[in-house]
């Protein structure tokens, strides 16, 4: 039972797997080192106290656990969702007609559903990402994740119970759909790369500071933002009056389509101060400032 709360932080799938917090970390190293004398502040404060001692932090573990043991009582069978998913899939191409032969074969086919499952993650992401923005109780469901004062790598965990159902729903019709469509275009379920039991585009973007995301170090990709979403990027989604930009996750031409694209050089503003935890699990509207 306690290993299962804590899965978070051991199953490389995920982000918030301790290996990527070291990773991350040595990065924010690495940047620093680059401009020490500017930028150690920023290391001296990750470090401190009070950086991870606070209400904000604290409402972060709560929620990363209560999520988790939630779902452990619940009992969700995610993965029979996603068979299910994958089967309907299937049977709606049959009803389009059926292929010969595979479209691809070889090593080909690897690379191509590896790529084909990145981006319509990637793009499912953003989407659903910008809905919570839009409509009003979704919103009161989404402003839990941005109700941090302190952003952590846990913050990343930071969720309403009935977001973290959203997002596991998304995940089941993502994966569902590449691999019922697998199925029918090649004849067999298909593979993506993986290392360490999880996707190499998720262990790559994992490794390379995906944590910095939820912290104060403006790691930005300077020219590379135009591609990609950087660490800053994402801070500054989280700022009260620049919240409406960056709702991408890797990729920055969703934001760049959408017009919602902003550079991770700017500055922000996070809340000042942690709201009340049980007011925004009710989906009480809360002021930010």
């Amino acid at each position: 039972m306690i290993e299962s709360l804590f899965e978070w932080l051991l199953d490389p799938a995920k982000r918030t797997h301790y290996g990527y917090w070291l990773s991350s970390l040595l990065v924010a190293l690495i940047w620093a080192a680059w401009s020490w004398n500017k930028r150690k502040g920023y290391l001296q404060t990750l470090l401190s106290t009070n950086y991870w001692c606070n209400r904000s932090t604290a409402q972060d573990l709560i929620l990363a656990l209560g999520n988790r043991g939630l779902f452990i009582l619940l009992g969700i069978p995610w993965l029979l969702l996603t068979l299910d998913i994958a089967l309907s899939t299937l049977d709606g191409w049959r009803l389009l007609g059926s292929v010969q032969e595979a479209l691809i074969t070889g090593p080909w086919v690897i690379a191509c559903y590896t790529l084909f499952v990145f981006l319509l993650d990637d793009v499912s992401r953003y989407g659903l990402h910008r809905v919570m923005h839009k409509f009003d109780l979704l919103w009161r469901i989404h402003q839990l994740h941005h109700s941090a004062s302190t952003l952590t790598p846990i913050t990343t965990l930071r969720l309403h119970p009935i977001e973290s159902v959203l997002y596991q729903i998304r995940g089941s019709l993502v994966h569902g759909f590449c691999a019922g469509s697998s199925f029918f275009f090649l004849g067999f379920q298909a593979n993506s790369w993986e290392v360490w039991g999880a996707s190499a585009w998720v262990i790559a973007f994992n490794i390379l500071g995906a944590n910095l995301r939820h912290s104060h170090i403006p790691f930005s990709y300077g020219r590379l933002e135009a591609l990609l979403i950087s660490p800053a990027q994402h801070q500054a989604h989280h700022g009260v009056r620049t919240m409406k930009h960056n709702y991408g996750s890797v990729l920055a031409i969703w934001d760049r389509l959408g017009n919602s694209w902003r550079s991770g050089k700017l500055g922000y503003q996070l809340p000042e101060q942690a709201q009340p935890l049980v007011k925004q699990l009710l989906l009480k509207t809360i002021p930010f400032k």
